[in-house]
């Protein structure tokens, strides 16, 4: 049986150390037992064969399967097919009976272009530290890039059904990769990421037909940002969101190519925007630097209609959209300076109103992306593998 095997396995004892990886470097392993891809384009199905992944030592050691691939999937705004790029690794050894079972990740924000793809970079843009503690404890692993990154088409940023679609077409990827893997899955996201495995929670009934989703993990997901408006109305963005709205407005841009940038950059933060744009790591310094010389002026909203645009597109790429049938655990920081903790708090609050099963938990003096929570997301997702009733504080 999967779930008891993955209890056995303690996925709680890796997961604590994710933070003490940061220094990690990665590696490749062996593809040569990977089929020939299929190309009829329906979600999910391989469009080109894998190829192997070079990545660091790291993996080497832990991987039998390490391979990029391009799969279909759709988009959220139009529903078209697309392409996605993205990384499925296996675990050494014997699957358990069942087969293995799988994690999906949601990486965080790492740019809005084509060349910040984590999957173009042996380093996936800071994401080993995430995927180790899954492959260390029987999970196969995929990752997706999301669409736009790593292929030609437009990265559609914090646009939550587009990336839920990518995190669910991801698993059946894997599948077909990885024959000797499971229906069941995990999704486990950070910030971008964190939103859109939430996504992908409220769209497995429906959209992950065939698939069996245990749960997901949202680590300082973005939620309801509708709130910056009011921030630039008032002039009270941090850096952390200052920094982040040329790619907030780059993204909406690609569902509503009416948005005027001017109406929302003006001064340095217009004339520099490029800066922000690139792809994470790239232009820290400058990036600090020039957020830091912002004015209020530099990105107050040109009009109150202009601001209600906003908020109503901002809206358009807000969760929760709907219920989610599966339980999920979610971690934000009190300091959060990106993602204000009230309106992570609001957000798991409009989600119990719908039913959903939800364990909030806050890291006491943390900021923005990966949370130390102790063994508690850890815990849960063995919970969830184990098959015992899912911690819920909706209303308590």
């Amino acid at each position: 049986m999967i779930r008891g095997a993955l209890r056995a396995r303690g996925i709680a004892a890796a997961l604590v150390g994710v933070l003490a990886l940061a220094g990690c470097s990665s590696s490749s392993g062996d593809a040569a037992n990977v089929d020939a891809a299929a190309t009829d384009g329906s979600p999910g199905r391989l469009l080109a064969e894998p190829v192997e992944f070079p990545g660091y030592p790291a993996l080497a050691d832990l991987t039998g399967t390490s391979v990029s691939v391009r799969y279909a999937s759709t988009s959220g705004i139009d529903g078209s097919p697309t392409e996605v790029t993205g990384v499925v690794f296996a675990p050494k050894g014997t699957p358990p009976e069942g087969g293995w079972p799988i994690a999906s990740i949601g990486h965080a924000t790492t740019g809005v272009n084509s060349r910040c793809a984590p999957s173009t970079r042996i380093g996936l843009l800071g994401s080993l530290t995430t995927i180790i503690p899954f492959l260390s404890n029987g999970y196969a692993v995929t990752m997706t890039d999301y669409q736009g990154l790593g292929t030609s088409e437009v990265h559609p940023y914090l646009e939550p059904t587009t990336a839920g679609y990518n995190i669910i077409d991801a698993v059946r990827a894997a599948r077909e990769v990885l024959p000797e893997s499971s229906t069941d899955w995990v999704g486990y996201g950070v910030s971008q990421g964190g939103q859109a495995v939430w996504s992908a929670n409220e769209l497995s009934d429906d959209y992950g037909e065939g698939l069996q989703l245990l749960g997901t993990v949202s680590m300082s997901p973005a939620t309801d940002l509708t709130g910056l408006v009011d921030e630039m109305q008032n002039g009270t963005l941090t850096t952390a969101q200052i920094a982040a709205l040329p790619s907030i407005l780059t993204g909406i841009a690609a569902k509503h190519p009416e948005l005027e940038t001017s109406d929302y950059l003006h001064g340095v933060l217009e004339r520099r925007s490029d800066a922000f744009l690139t792809c994470v790591g790239e232009n820290s310094a400058l990036q600090s630097t020039l957020a830091d010389s912002v004015v209020p002026a530099d990105y107050a909203p040109v009009s109150p209609q202009a601001a209600d645009r906003l908020r109503t597109w901002l809206a358009e790429y807000s969760i929760p959209k709907g219920p989610a049938p599966q339980p999920m655990f979610v971690g934000y920081g009190d300091q959060d300076q990106l993602v204000a903790p009230q309106w992570t708090i609001d957000a798991v609050r409009r989600g119990c109103a719908m039913g959903d099963v939800i364990e909030l938990q806050v890291a006491a003096n943390q900021g923005h992306g990966i949370l130390n929570l102790g063994a508690l997301p850890a815990q849960w997702l063995d919970g969830r593998a184990a098959g015992t009733p899912p911690p819920n504080n909706c209303g308590g």
